[in-house]
Order: structure tokens, then C-alpha cells, then sequence
């Protein structure tokens, strides 16, 4: 007897993407673990956020013009840990669980694996990331957030290839600018219609490891419309 998965979706990466797919598909009643490095980065913006923010959204539920930081993240992470159905994981994903040609989970540098026939990687700027402020270099995706070295050296061991992509922070509120070079997947890895990546069976992407750049709008359209894709995928099953 095939043992049951922990949940039927795992999105690593709590963003403005990975955590409206993650709260859009709990609503349809999809069992989904929504995996972190860091609980405290939840839906946590570092420019003040721009409507119109779309329709159904968490960001048109908890946002309003100009709010940013701590307030935001604070809103959306209340919604999200009392969704039923919605499990929030503080966990360093640094490989995936196969079943042969497919996704089956992740693997943790904590140590716990989680189980799902279905992951989505959102990882954002934090795949094999470079940040520059003026001529001090360090290993992150954004200031102060710890990188996935260790997730991307494995997808790249599996084949994937990636482009560099670039962004620039500027200064505000006390907190330095900086700029961020990072990894997403390259356009023939990932089908922008289906958000899947290719090489595996039952593992997909979203948000800026992606699309590289976007408003956090965008990313939250993308991630509505991921969930959307999914729940075909998920009933399936």
C-alpha cells in the first residue's frame, strides 16, 4: 500500500508568488505546506507596495497603498497561518525527493523530509545569489535573507540550466541600496503556460526564479494563476 503523502502540494518559497499559490489552492481545499528558510520573511516587501493589487488576491485582502515591511508581512502571515489547510515549514530546502522521473518531496539541511507528488519551486532571487552594496559583497537574495546554494548546485547536478539576472534597491528609510545578481531558469526549461519544469514530472516554478523581474502585483497574478493550473493537476490525482 503506497504510504499518503504529507500534502498534496509543497511551494518552497513564502514570497509574494509561492504564498498566494499556496493560500489560493488552500481555499480550494488542497492540502499544501508552504516551505521557508525564514518564518519572518513571510509576504515581507522592501518597497512599499502599488495598486491596483488583483482581484482575490492576499495582497488585495491585507494590502493598501504604500503599506510596506513588517505591517504587510504581519497581515498576510495571520491569514496564512489560520487557513485551513495551509501549514507554514521553516525549513532550507536543499534537494528534491524521486520517484523515478518525478517529484516526491523535499529534502531539508535541518533534516526533516516532506513528502507531496507535486512541488513548486518560488524561490524568487535566491538561487546562487550575489548582493553588492557599493563594494561589499555577500551570498544573499535580498539584504539580510539567506541564499539556496546548496538547492541550486543540486538542480544544476540534474541537468537544469539557469541565466544570470540583475535587480537594484534603492536606498530608503535608513536602509543602504544595494544591487542582487542572481540564477533562473533558463526559457527552455519552463513552460510559461503550465509553469512546469520540464526534466521532472510533477515539479514547477514561479514567481522571479522564473520570470526574473516583476511587481509584487505581477508576482501575485502569477501566483493565483499557478494555483488555478494546479487544482486540475491536483484533482487528477
Amino acid at each position: 500500500m503506497t504510504p499518503i503523502a504529507d500534502y498534496d502540494v509543497l511551494i518552497v518559497g513564502a514570497g509574494f508568488a509561492g504564498s498566494e499559490a499556496a493560500y489560493a489552492l488552500a481555499k480550494r481545499g488542497v492540502r499544501v505546506g508552504l516551505v521557508t528558510t525564514s518564518l519572518d520573511s513571510v509576504f515581507l516587501p522592501f518597497t512599499p507596495i502599488q495598486a491596483p493589487f488583483p482581484s482575490g488576491s492576499l495582497l488585495a485582502e491585507v494590502g493598501q497603498e504604500g503599506l510596506k515591511g513588517w505591517e504587510l508581512h504581519s497581515r498576510a502571515k495571520y491569514r496564512l497561518e489560520n487557513q485551513p489547510n495551509l501549514h507554514l515549514l521553516q525549513l532550507s530546502v536543499t534537494g528534491l525527493l524521486l520517484e523515478g522521473q518525478a517529484v516526491a518531496g523535499i529534502r531539508s539541511w535541518e533534516g526533516p523530509r516532506k513528502t507531496a507528488p507535486v512541488v513548486v519551486l518560488a524561490v524568487g532571487s535566491f538561487l546562487l545569489p550575489r548582493l553588492y552594496i557599493g563594494s561589499v559583497a555577500e551570498e544573499a537574495g535580498r539584504l539580510s535573507e539567506v541564499a539556496y546554494p546548496d538547492l541550486y548546485q543540486y538542480l544544476q547536478q540534474l541537468g537544469f540550466a539557469f541565466i544570470t539576472q540583475g535587480a537594484q534597491v534603492a536606498e530608503q528609510s535608513g536602509t543602504p541600496g544595494y544591487r542582487v545578481e542572481y540564477q533562473v531558469f533558463a526559457p527552455g526549461e519552463w513552460d510559461s503556460a503550465t509553469f512546469r519544469l520540464h526534466r521532472l514530472g510533477g515539479l514547477y516554478a514561479v514567481g522571479l526564479c522564473v520570470l526574473g523581474q516583476g511587481t509584487y502585483a505581477q508576482m501575485a497574478e502569477e501566483g493565483m494563476r499557478l494555483a488555478e493550473s494546479l487544482q486540475t493537476t491536483v484533482n487528477r490525482r
